[in-house]
């Protein structure tokens, strides 16, 4: 008979408990493997890149697509140059004028930052809408048949292109200037100006899709720069002709009143020797050069006399009188002196040698003395005759200077005006056209072919950067190892992905499919949760969890039930959770349950006996027990005692699978632990957070009153794609199919 309230209430529980001891799988124990993070950064990658090659493959499609299309959206662009050469730089400059070659250098920065001003910019602008209008109205004149429009102008006219022309359409009043600021930029675009390599050359080249187009402009750019440039030199030659011409009369004027000024003083004062006034001058400079030296020379002799005399006055050595005096003989004898400093001879001796060098120095400066006293009457004597010559010269010398600068200024006035007046007649630029533009053949852009590659090679980039950085934020659980790295319990198995899962497609798959992926995975799961070897009658409870409802969790039970028939003995499925009654339904309806008359919560308020509260379903051997709707599951499972009841089920049934509430719901799941003898926490393959999944275990953990050795299970596992990630794990096994 099965277990009732009066057997509950009289039976002592020591009779009860012959099953009290259910020993786990040691597997449920077992230390946690090494995570998978073990694998080289390379391997990973690549791992990471197979994963996602089809990814890899559609990305570097869509880059070649779009490079091309790209491509062809770029209009075809042709570039025609003009080359002008600058003339060669003046070399007949001063003395400190900078090298030809930095003269060169400067001349070119020159020209190309006025190529490049905005000013020239609005010139070439203005001469080609006076080009342009000029073919248009010759167009008009030839007659109005052809109406095509003019190859020169090129598609886009007044170089303004689709996305100014319509601002300018939108906008016409707001901005009157928008037309010229767009044909400005669209000029300013197209063009490039630089220096040919080392060279004097300046190339000017434009880019437009009309060959034509883009020869006439380059054409008109270069050639509005030299006429502008040579209007430039041509007025400021005139302005400068025009000055000369006012200053010839007074330069005439004054030359002619110095040269008569010149020619009285010649009357008046006679002819003068020139050249003895220069041999004077000259004598008189070389005098006064000596008088320097022999000064010099005296100076050094007096303080060489003083020192020596300071020296013999403070008592110095003999060795620095003769340093000082610079005598050989003294210094031999201070030498001497100092091996014998008692011989009277040798001191006697040496006061003589510096009383005669004393003396001879003195007599030095004496001769120094009268030397300069001699020159110095000799130089004056020359100071005289100088003075008197050049009184008379000063007045010649004074005018002569006059006579040849006004003479110099006159003649290079009027070399100045033959120039200007031949420059203005014939002008010139200092630039001219070297090499004119022609009509391109081939076009600058590249061809859309060409874009293709480096396309596909950028998105190609691209997506491997979006999927490593995808694969390093995925917070998800799919691996058994960094499910365990990650959870801190073990990781028990995997559970297949079903194509769909109804009460009929489940029991099939378990049950009448043996040999699946699914029914293996699932056995191996109860074999590990609650073993049966030969001759064990021990009976388990296992506790089914998860985090939210859509982990799998009511799929993994029933599985296990089913699963759990095919090892022998009475199988009870008590479904504990009201948010999973769809599946539960389908089991009810479909295997023709009876509904009980009483619920779970009769059962352990003691209202009835386990036989009134269960309801058979036999076509698939298992036992079905529910919680009422109504019913409150925290207050039943905070007030009954978890062991009277266990061990009645455990006198019945040899496995009994609770479908427990979801972590997420409250604290229900945490005193359920109490009743298993093992835990089954779902995780879902590649959707549950690994955060949320560790954050309900640890509930569990803290809820737990007794220690129960909690699993894990990845369920609705993709075989296929998580072959793909390597992990080596026991979904490698169930690939395999069995012979």
């Amino acid at each position: 008979m099965e277990g009732s309230i009066v057997s509950r209430k009289q039976l002592p529980r020591a009779t009860e408990m012959h099953v009290a001891a259910h020993e786990t799988r040691p597997r449920m124990r077992r230390p946690l493997r090494e995570p998978m993070d073990t694998q080289a950064p390379i391997h990973q990658l690549l791992t990471t890149i197979a994963r996602r090659k089809w990814f890899l493959l559609a990305m570097v499609a869509l880059g070649g697509v779009l490079a091309g299309l790209a491509g062809l959206a770029v209009p075809v662009g042709y570039e025609a140059s003009t080359q002008v050469i600058l003339d060669a730089p003046s070399r007949n400059g001063p003395a400190g004028a900078e090298p030809a070659s930095e003269m060169l250098d400067a001349s070119i920065d020159d020209n190309i930052t006025m190529l490049l001003s905005q000013g020239n910019l609005r010139r070439v602008m203005a001469a080609l809408r006076k080009t342009e209008a000029g073919s248009t109205a010759e167009q008009g004149d030839a007659g109005t048949g052809n109406s095509r429009p003019n190859p020169a102008r090129g598609d886009r006219p007044n170089l303004r292109s689709f996305a100014d022309g319509l601002l300018g359409g939108i906008l016409p009043q707001s901005k009157p200037d928008a037309a010229d600021a767009a044909e400005l930029k669209a000029l300013r675009k197209g063009m490039r100006v630089g220096q040919e390599l080392r060279s004097r050359v300046i190339s000017i080249g434009f880019t437009d899709p009309d060959p034509a187009r883009a020869a006439m402009v380059a054409n008109t750019f270069a050639q509005s720069y030299i006429d502008d440039l040579a209007k430039r030199r041509q007025a400021a030659d005139r302005v400068e002709l025009t000055s000369i011409v006012a200053a010839l009369p007074g330069v005439q004027r004054d030359l002619a009143a110095a040269t008569d000024r010149l020619e009285k003083y010649r009357l008046s004062h006679g002819a003068i020797d020139q050249g003895a006034a220069d041999n004077a001058a000259k004598e008189t400079a070389e005098l006064s050069q000596q008088i320097s030296l022999s000064k010099a020379d005296l100076s050094a002799t007096e303080s060489r006399l003083r020192r020596i005399q300071e020296l013999r006055k403070e008592g110095a050595s003999v060795a620095s009188l003769a340093q000082a005096i610079g005598s050989p003989v003294l210094a031999e004898l201070a030498a001497r002196q100092a091996n014998d400093a008692a011989d009277k001879n040798l001191r006697d001796a040496i006061n003589r040698e510096i009383e005669q060098a004393t003396a001879r120095i003195a007599a030095e400066a004496s001769i120094y003395r009268a030397q300069i006293a001699a020159l110095e009457s000799r130089k004056d004597v020359l100071d005289a005759v100088v003075a008197d010559t050049a009184g008379r010269l000063s007045g010649l010398r004074a005018l002569e200077p006059q006579v040849s600068i006004l003479t110099q200024r006159y003649n290079q006035l009027l070399t100045q005006q033959q120039e200007l007046i031949r420059r203005i007649a014939t002008p010139s630029a200092g630039v001219s056209v070297l090499s004119a533009a022609w009509p391109p053949t081939n076009p600058k852009t590249l061809s859309p072919i060409f874009l293709i590659p480096p396309g596909m090679v950028v998105f190609g980039l691209l997506g491997g950067v979006f999927v490593v950085i995808r694969n390093r934020l995925d917070q998800t659980l799919r691996g058994e190892a960094e499910t365990e790295a990650a959870l801190g319990v073990p990781c028990l198995g995997l559970i297949p992905q079903a194509p769909t899962m109804h009460a009929k497609r489940l029991k099939q798959l378990v049950l009448a499919q043996q040999r699946s992926r699914y029914s293996r995975a699932v056995t191996s799961l109860l074999i590990a949760a609650a073993p049966k070897q030969a001759g064990d009658r021990s009976s388990h409870v296992i506790l089914v969890t998860s985090s939210v409802q859509d982990d799998g969790k009511t799929e993994l039970a029933w599985s296990l039930a089913l699963a759990a028939t095919r090892l022998g003995g009475r199988v009870l499925f008590l479904d504990l959770d009201r948010t999973g009654a769809r599946l539960t339904n389908e089991f009810l309806d479909e295997f023709k349950a009876l509904k009980p008359h009483f619920f779970f919560g009769d059962y352990v308020s003691e209202r009835c006996a386990l036989r009134d509260a269960i309801a058979g379903m036999p076509e698939i051997g298992i036992d079905f027990m529910a919680l009422a709707p109504s019913e409150d599951l925290l207050a039943l499972l905070s007030t009954a005692d978890s062991s009277l009841f266990t061990d009645e089920l455990h006198s019945i049934y040899s496995v009994v699978i609770i479908n427990g509430p979801v972590g997420l719901g409250g604290p229900e799941a945490g005193l359920l632990t109490g009743w298993a003898d093992a835990v089954l926490f779902a995780v879902r393959w590649g959707r549950t957070r690994r955060s949320m999944a560790r954050g309900v275990l640890e509930t569990l953990a803290s809820d737990a009153s007794v220690s129960v050795p909690v699993g894990s299970v990845l369920t609705q596992v993709n075989l296929k794609k998580h072959a793909s990630y390597q992990f080596g794990d026991s979904a490698d096994l169930l690939l395999e199919e069995p012979s």
